[in-house]
C-alpha cells in the first residue's frame, strides 16, 4: 500500500539553481527505502519536500492520500518523524526534554511554551528511551552524550510522534563506521518490527546494500535509478550512473564506498 506518492514534484530556487528536477515516486508502507547519491545530488532536498521544510516549485505530495499543503503542514508533519545528520538537539536540555519535543505537535501552544507534557507523554517518552536502549540517560544532558547516543536520542524524539514514516537525512554521516552500522540496524527494526515506514538519504553505498528494501538513486537532481539492492548489485554501471559527474569522471566518494562495500 502506498503511503507517500511524489507527482511531478521538483524545486528550483530562486536564483535559479534546480535542486530537483521532475520527480514522480511512489513509497509504499513498511519498506526501509534508501535514497542514495553523492553530496549534492538532490537528497535532502526530496526529504525537506516530504517534511514541508521546503515548498515543492511543482507538483504535489501526497502522505497517507492527503495532499501536503501550507494550510495542513503542521498536522501532517506531526505524522512524519525526522532525523538530521547533526541530531538537532538542545544541548542545554536533558535527554527526557528533548525526547519530549517530539510531542509538541501533539500539544496546545501554550503547552509548548512551557514545556508541559502530561503523564501519557512521559510514558511514551520512557517507552522509547528503552526502545533506543538509553534508559540510563534520561536526566543527563544532551551535550554529554556521544554523537551514537544523541542520534539514539534524536530516534526516540521521533518515536514519540508515533509517526507513520521516519525521514532520516543522513542519519550516520557523522557517525563512526561502528556506530553507523548500529543506528542503521536500529532503523531497520523500527522500521521492521514497529511498522514505521523508513525513508534514509545516505551516499554510503555499502550501509545501502546492506539494509535497502528499495535503493533510489539521483543524481544531479534527477532519479536514475530505482530497483532494490539485488538488481543494483547486478548492475554495477547503474551504480557509476548514480556518482557519475557531468564531466563524465566519478564523484570522488564513489571508489572509496564501492570499496567498502565489497
Amino acid at each position: 500500500m502506498s503511503l507517500i506518492q511524489i507527482s511531478q514534484v521538483s524545486k528550483q530556487y530562486e536564483n535559479g539553481f534546480r535542486a530537483l528536477h521532475p520527480t514522480t515516486l511512489t513509497i509504499n508502507s513498511g519498506e526501509f527505502t534508501v535514497i542514495l547519491g553523492p553530496s549534492g545530488a538532490g537528497k535532502s532536498t526530496l526529504l525537506r519536500l516530504l517534511n514541508g521544510l521546503e515548498t515543492p516549485s511543482s507538483g504535489q505530495i501526497l502522505i497517507a492520500n492527503r495532499q501536503l499543503t501550507l494550510e495542513n503542514q503542521r498536522r501532517l508533519r506531526a505524522e512524519i518523524g525526522m532525523i538530521f545528520q547533526e541530531f538537532n538537539l538542545v544541548s542545554r536540555l536533558n535527554v527526557m526534554t528533548n525526547i519530549l519535543i517530539g510531542r509538541l505537535y501533539h500539544r496546545a501552544w501554550w503547552e509548548s511554551l512551557f514545556y508541559l507534557f502530561p503523564k501519557k507523554d512521559y510514558d511514551l517518552a520512557h517507552w522509547a528511551l528503552a526502545r533506543v536502549d538509553l534508559t540510563e540517560k534520561a536526566w543527563n544532558r544532551a551535550s554529554k552524550l556521544s554523537g551514537g547516543q544523541q542520534q539514539r536520542v534524536a530516534i526516540a524524539r521521533a518515536l514519540v510522534q508515533q509517526p507513520s514514516v521516519i525521514l532520516a537525512d543522513e542519519p550516520v554521516a557523522s557517525l563512526d563506521p561502528i556506530t553507523a552500522e548500529e543506528i542503521m540496524k536500529l532503523l531497520l527494526e523500527i522500521c521492521k518490527n514497529d511498522g514505521v515506514t523508513v525513508l534514509a538519504s545516505l551516499h554510503q553505498v555499502g550501509l545501502a546494500f546492506q539494509f535497502a528494501d528499495r535503493i533510489i538513486g539521483i543524481n544531479r537532481g534527477q532519479v536514475v535509478f530505482d530497483g532494490t539492492a539485488e538488481q543494483l548489485w547486478i548492475e554495477q554501471d547503474k551504480l557509476q550512473t548514480i556518482y557519475r559527474r557531468e564531466d563524465g569522471s566519478l564523484d570522488e566518494s564513489f571508489n572509496m564506498e564501492v570499496a567498502l562495500a565489497q
